[in-house]
């Protein structure tokens, strides 16, 4: 079958020699604020001399965007400037294959069966450890005292634990926002004008009664956006219970084999039989049966932004690991609105989003060079992120990334994937944009990230690779009640006394016994 992905073949230019080199996570705090004048960049591993004297070398970097694909001869020219300092300076030649999100999986897994280059792709919608495990994913540790050095001394504390087996390590997380409290999102003209006071709000629990003084002035509103109400069950039960769920993701896609209590016996549990899960459940129920979410809060296929551009919609939960996100909805939904944290960040493990070296390279030097880069080059980060300044992008005289001349937004400019700046590499050499977070908010973000609390749990990777059949089977009963849950819709008790029963039934019990016992292992280990 042959694979639809835009590509095309480069040139070898060469780039003027005027970037000086930078070192590990000094650069992401300067870089936005630099950035008008020109980012610096380091040199990677090799001196310039090694690099000149080597002949170039080729290989593939398969991306997505969460935006517009752009068209054949604007990814050309993006991939021609990444290629004008790559090749002096690397000696490595980047050919460029992008896709949408939505098919980014689906078509990188057809590269990988048909043995077609990709040499640089991430783990989106598969857990990091399935490639580790069927050999997809090269053994890098070696690599990290050399051309990924300064990637090793940029990254998050523990940050390889995520993608580390048996004391090797396979891939590179996206540097994100890990530190992410959940937080609840509002109109102000709404709050303003019934005089309500948000003072004592701190918890989910806390929203109840505010959410009844609204409900009353404005019976037909919809008070909590469906959509985001994942969030709820995430914050309730990770940021304040502290309930890991072991590599699985509480809510995406569902703590499927099972979940640990920090604090407690290190006995892996069923979530959905938990006194925790029982207790945020019954809170959205009360919030279902007060009228708070839609009636058909379960089912709709209307969006986040439907919904708040409507005007008919008075809050959504959010992950804050943009604390100033409400600005950003003010700017795009028409209302003004701010947040209020309701639990506090906490680190849990991540199985996915690793960036991975294909085993099957035929030159891994030249990709760990080139992954170096994601990490600590401002300028090749923003190349692939908002493309060429002056034609997809410009500064404004603050520094942020504005639209160019010509147009209203960076969303119809040639090329641009600025709505997935945190999808490779390092946010935080990202450029800022105008309307999002300041340079000084941007920095303490950055701090929070290095200074997180995490779960002690924190590196453990099941791999469910010998129970797959159940894992399938228990994930879709999970897929079959989990947005009814958590929009409340269910009557919680009756619905999960039949849900755990089709959970056990699917093999829920193998799997928590495979988990516990590759967790034990895992813990005499620490």
């Amino acid at each position: 079958m042959s694979i639809k992905k835009i590509c095309v073949s480069i040139l070898a230019l060469c780039m003027a020699a005027s970037m000086a080199a930078c070192q590990g996570s000094t650069a992401s705090s300067q870089s936005s604020e630099s950035a008008a004048a020109g980012a610096e960049t380091p040199s990677g591993d090799s001196s310039a001399e090694e690099v000149a004297a080597e002949e170039t070398a080729k290989i593939t970097f398969v991306y997505m965007t969460l935006n517009n694909l752009p068209e054949a001869d604007a990814l050309k020219s993006v991939q021609d400037k990444v290629n004008e300092y790559t090749i002096p300076n690397l000696a490595t030649e980047v050919e460029l294959i992008l896709f949408s999100r939505t098919d980014y999986q689906t078509q990188l897994n057809l590269m990988l069966a048909a043995g077609e280059q990709a040499d640089l792709f991430r783990a989106e919608s598969t857990p990091t450890i399935n490639f580790i495990k069927d050999g997809s994913a090269l053994d890098i540790t070696d690599y990290l005292d050399g051309p990924l050095k300064e990637t090793a001394d940029t990254l998050y504390p523990d940050f390889l634990k995520l993608t580390t087996v048996d004391g090797r390590v396979y891939g590179i997380n996206s540097m994100g926002s890990n530190y992410v409290p959940k937080g609840w999102t509002y109109r102000t003209d709404i709050i303003e004008e019934l005089g309500i006071d948000l003072s004592g709000v701190k918890t989910f629990e806390d929203l109840t009664p505010i959410f009844a003084q609204v409900k009353e002035a404005y019976p037909n509103m919809i008070l909590i956006d469906n959509v985001r109400a994942d969030v709820i069950f995430d914050g309730y039960l990770g940021n304040v219970n502290h309930i890991d769920a072991l590599s699985d993701g509480l809510v995406a896609p569902g703590a499927i084999s099972g979940v640990v209590k920090a604090g407690g016996d290190n006995k892996v549990q069923n979530l959905y039989e938990m006194d925790e899960y029982k207790q945020v459940a019954n809170l959205t129920r009360e919030w279902y049966n007060q009228g708070y979410f839609a009636k058909d809060a379960a089912t709709t296929t209307a969006t986040t932004a439907e919904l708040l551009m409507s005007g008919n919609c008075f809050s959504v939960f959010v992950g804050l690991g943009n604390p100033k996100i409400a600005s950003q909805y003010s700017n795009n939904y028409g209302y003004n609105f701010d947040n209020i944290e309701v639990a506090p960040a906490w680190l849990q493990n991540g199985n996915k989003e690793a960036w991975m070296i294909n085993s099957s390279c035929k030159n891994p030097e030249n990709a760990a060079r080139f992954l170096n880069l994601l990490y600590t080059n401002p300028e090749i980060d923003n190349l692939l992120v908002y493309g060429i300044e002056g034609r997809d992008y410009q500064f404004d005289e603050d520094n942020y990334v504005i639209p160019p001349e010509g147009f209203s937004d960076l969303n119809s400019v040639p090329y641009t994937c600025n709505m997935g700046y945190y999808l490779w590499g390092n946010k935080w050499i990202t450029y800022l944009v105008k309307g999002g977070l300041d340079h000084e908010t941007n920095k303490a973000a950055e701090e929070n990230n290095y200074s997180a609390e995490k779960s002690p749990y924190y590196g453990f990777l099941f791999d469910y690779s010998e129970v797959e059949a159940e894992y399938t089977a228990v994930k879709n009963v999970i897929e079959e009640y989990k947005k009814a849950m958590w929009v409340g819709s269910l009557d919680v008790e009756p619905a999960l006394e039949e849900m755990n029963k089709k959970l056990y039934a699917s093999g829920l019990q193998t799997l928590m016994d495979a988990k516990q016992e590759q967790f034990d292992a895992w813990l005499s280990q620490q």
